[in-house]
């Protein structure tokens, strides 16, 4: 519990660097020097990357987390599990490129602006590429219990080289045509150190092994892949295909103003993702020994900790809502209520914390697979239906919509199967805090006029937030994990402060 506690501190204050990166990015820079239409092409292209590499991937990592506990053993090598791994993800990713080579007409034909998407479509390949390798060996590292590594670089380094790059249009040093070529370095450059951190873990090696590949681990390994393939499928499904149908039925300028209103809702979901990677392998470990209980204790604890960072979060975005319009051109302001619909249904994601994880790493991994083929109908269902009479916040409701249906499903399936409930009574105080603290701080008066006076409002606004509800959650000590976290960090404030 101790190697969750501090991995996930760690990569959750990385992952928050991060969205501070990503906020001076794709919400000020993007927006603002950039054409809608061309900050939504980047979008596009990224959500078709993230589908490519789930399907590259073969389900590949998916199962190597699962039946890692196989595999480890420094002193072989680990089995050959990357020279498994490269080797699948190579005939995954030819296998896609090809598809993706036939399918291209029917993937840009977009009302009118076919041309934007055609001439820089396969750039699309060299970025899935890369992910596709640095997900295999952040898989890796994270098996062997490193997991801060794989989500500093992606996390922080690869949006600060994002952010860097954009400089380069800023000071019309380049044009957009020229931009994306290094746009598309600066979203793959960070496979390389990447693949460097896990050649310094213990027992790296890229020899081919196929010692463990029996006929039966072999059949048990590509059952589990194949399941795992459509589960994958359907979560980029659920975070993509709302950007891809809504350029398809209305067009990239809507496309891009959702995307940077859509920033919001990922980042409410940050320390859920630090906590997934950090405890994921205890998990398979705690399944692998049979200690349902430890998985319990962390199933409950994932779901009020990051419902309490969530809510923190969500507060800061909401009570200052109007002041961030501010800062971008006219037309943004039609993506307030995207940011409003999606971060409440990111708040039902984060009540029910690591259900996902758990489900995919327990032996009723198959029930998520239809779970998850579910969400694909539904989600592709919504879209269509809603988009042509909402445009942007129909994708938003989808979106929304679609994160309660596969959370409530995986919370009702684990409580029967496994017994889990990790619901306490903790979760309606942390939701009460919020609306008390909302109330509170709306009552501060507005300072309006200039945009200094706004940025003055954003700030005394964001601190008195912080404060009273930082306060609170430490008084009613609904997370003594995250309790002692606060503790810890005021030791390092005062002892810096000594020196």
């Amino acid at each position: 519990m101790n190697v969750i506690k501090r991995q996930a501190f760690i990569s959750t204050i990385f992952s928050y660097g991060g969205v501070l990166i990503g906020f001076i990015s794709q919400f000020l820079l993007f927006p603002n020097f950039l054409k809608k239409e061309e900050y939504g092409l980047l979008m596009v292209l990224l959500s078709y990357m993230y589908i490519m590499v789930q399907l590259s991937s073969l389900g590949f990592n998916a199962a190597g987390s699962r039946f890692f506990v196989h595999f480890r053993n420094a002193k072989q090598g680990h089995r050959g599990y990357l020279f498994l791994g490269i080797s699948v993800g190579v005939i995954g990713f030819l296998i896609c490129s090809i598809g993706v080579f036939f399918l291209k007409d029917w993937m840009i034909e977009r009302k009118g602006q076919s041309d934007l998407l055609a001439t820089n479509f396969y750039f699309l390949l060299p970025i899935t590429f890369a992910t596709l390798l640095f997900n295999l060996f952040d898989n890796y590292a994270k098996n062997l219990y490193e997991t801060v590594t794989g989500t500093f670089l992606s996390q922080l380094l690869q949006r600060f080289l994002i952010m860097i790059s954009l400089f380069l249009v800023v000071f019309n040093v380049l044009d957009f045509s020229q931009y994306i070529w290094v746009w598309v370095l600066a979203v793959s450059f960070y496979v390389i150190p990447m693949i460097w951190k896990a050649s310094r873990l213990d027992g790296f090696s890229l020899k081919p092994d196929f010692s463990l590949m029996t006929p039966e681990f072999t059949k048990e390994f590509a059952t589990y892949s194949f399941l795992t393939i459509l589960t994958g499928f359907s979560s980029m499904i659920i975070l993509y295909i709302d950007k891809i149908m809504l350029a398809d039925i209305t067009t990239l300028e809507e496309t891009g103003i959702y995307s940077t209103a859509a920033f919001f809702g990922s980042v409410m979901g940050m320390s859920l993702v630090a906590l997934t990677k950090a405890s994921a392998p205890i998990i398979v470990d705690s399944f692998a020994a049979n200690d349902l209980k430890n998985i319990a204790t962390i199933y409950r604890k994932s779901c009020t900790t990051s419902l309490i960072v969530g809510c923190w979060i969500f507060l800061g975005i909401y009570l200052n809502i109007d002041n961030l319009f501010e800062f971008l051109p006219a037309g943004y302001e039609e993506g307030k209520w995207v940011i409003i619909i999606l971060s409440l249904g990111k708040l039902f994601d984060l009540a029910t914390g690591l259900n996902g994880t758990i489900l995919a790493l327990s032996p009723y991994y198959r029930y998520d697979t239809y779970i998850m083929v579910g969400l694909i109908v539904l989600t592709v269902f919504l879209n269509w239906l809603l988009i042509p009479i909402y445009g942007m916040n129909g994708a938003a409701f989808a979106l929304a919509l679609a994160t309660i249906y596969y959370n409530a499903v995986r919370y009702v399936f684990l409580w029967w199967k496994l017994g889990m409930q990790p619901f306490t009574i903790d979760i309606p105080k942390v939701l009460l805090i919020m609306v008390a603290v909302s109330f509170a701080v709306s009552l501060i008066p507005a300072t309006e006029g200039t945009k200094l006076k706004t940025l003055m409002d954003m700030a005394y606004r964001s601190t008195a937030i912080t404060l009273i509800y930082g306060a609170i959650i430490y008084w009613s000590n609904v997370s003594p994990e995250l309790n002692g976290a606060m503790k810890n960090l005021w030791k390092v404030v005062v002892r810096f402060g000594r020196k």
